[in-house]
């Protein structure tokens, strides 16, 4: 039955039937029977919270499988899988990564043939890694930790893993969940989650659920599971960027409508040289930067410009068609609108028809969201003079 559930993820039915059929032999299987590497440098007891480290590696959860490997750590100093997790969890850059560093400190006498393997990977270049990491599955075929290196995100390979190693196929299905949502196949992606979650009950797989939901639009959904990842840790969470970014996704139609009023506001605070009110929607981290309607160059908005005496007044000033856009990730807000009205020069009593169209640039900031560039050229009409 296994055979048969990894044949084509395309036959929607089958796939439906038989994804539960191998699951239901998943839990008849002890679930402790597979370990990632049974033969290790570590004490028994070391060794089984080190297996569980690699399982959080597996499933991306990287901050919790570096705290599992100090864990293995305290129970036994010499647990040199435990350091391998730790050097596995850090970067390889070459400027300011600290894998080799770390790797530095393994004591490879103390490694097994597996670890062995690891510590080598883990040492390779970008590069040359896929040709040492297959080498390392023809010398260790039977290894979990080898296949799993070089599955990646294969679909194939992680089908074959699954189909292999399901106690250790949490972060299988996670990828498996992926395939089934490109395809629109919503309902299969959500139960191969379920399988990952049962397999291993971590922030990953609701993560990967918040963004299987915003594939198929329930931004409801993805704020829900996005919020259980969260809570695992909240403080310095890898998982809150995208709780914001739900949020906002689902409160955009509010948020839309209180940017117009700013920018409404900020107008009228503008014409009217109110510079308290003015300051309500700028950073002070981050200077104002805008272009005149008269297409002088570029300035900043200091409040000393913001409060100069001109030589006009303002009759009217309307902004309307205001539409609004946001980036991916809801942190920046790009306003375009168009602006009518009229002033009159202050010595000569001359009126003039002021027609403009604009763009201003806001960011979310932690006291708000807050105008950074503003930006005016004459349409259809004259902009401001110089």
């Amino acid at each position: 039955m296994l055979n048969v559930f990894f044949i084509s993820l395309k036959k929607i039915i089958m796939k439906k039937t038989i994804l539960t059929s191998i699951m239901t032999f998943i839990f008849l299987l002890n679930v402790n029977a597979q370990q990632w590497i049974e033969n290790n440098s570590c004490n028994k007891k070391a060794s089984e919270i080190v297996n569980e480290a690699i399982t959080s590696l597996s499933n991306l959860e990287h901050l919790m499988a570096i705290g599992m490997a100090k864990a293995a750590l305290v129970v036994d100093k010499d647990c040199e899988c435990a350091k391998l997790v730790i050097a596995a969890a850090a970067s390889n850059n070459a400027d300011w990564g600290s894998r080799d560093d770390k790797l530095k400190e393994i004591n490879l006498k103390k490694l097994s043939e597996v670890e062995k393997a690891w510590y080598s990977l883990l040492s390779t270049p970008n590069d040359k890694f896929n040709e040492s990491a297959g080498k390392a599955l023809y010398n260790h075929p039977n290894s979990p930790l080898i296949n799993w290196i070089n599955a990646r995100q294969d679909m194939d390979l992680n089908k074959a893993f699954a189909e292999k190693y399901p106690s250790l196929a949490s972060g299988a299905y996670n990828t498996i969940a992926y395939a089934f949502a490109r395809e629109g196949d919503f309902d299969s992606a959500y139960k191969a989650l379920d399988y990952s979650l049962r397999l291993h009950e971590g922030p990953n797989a609701l993560d990967s659920r918040a963004e299987i939901a915003v594939m198929e639009g329930d931004y409801q959904k993805a704020f829900n599971n996005q919020l259980k990842a969260f809570d695992y840790a909240p403080f310095a969470s890898p998982y809150q960027p995208k709780l914001v970014t739900y949020s906002r996704n689902l409160n955009k139609e509010k948020l839309i409508k209180n940017l117009k009023e700013a920018q409404t506001n900020v107008q009228d605070a503008i014409e009217n040289q109110d510079l308290e009110e003015w300051k309500k929607y700028i950073s002070e981290d981050m200077m104002v930067t805008s272009g005149d309607s008269s297409l002088s160059e570029f300035y900043l908005q200091t409040e000393e410009q913001f409060l100069e005496k001109r030589n006009f007044t303002w009759d009217s000033f309307d902004l309307r068609d205001i539409e609004v856009d946001f980036s991916p990730d809801m942190n920046t807000a790009v306003l375009r609108f168009y602006a009518n009205g009229a002033y009159t020069f202050n010595e000569t009593n001359e009126k003039v028809e002021y027609s403009t169209r604009a763009s201003a640039v806001w960011i979310s900031t932690g006291s708000g969201w807050k105008m950074v560039h503003a930006n005016w050229a004459p349409f259809g009409g004259s902009g401001i003079p110089e």
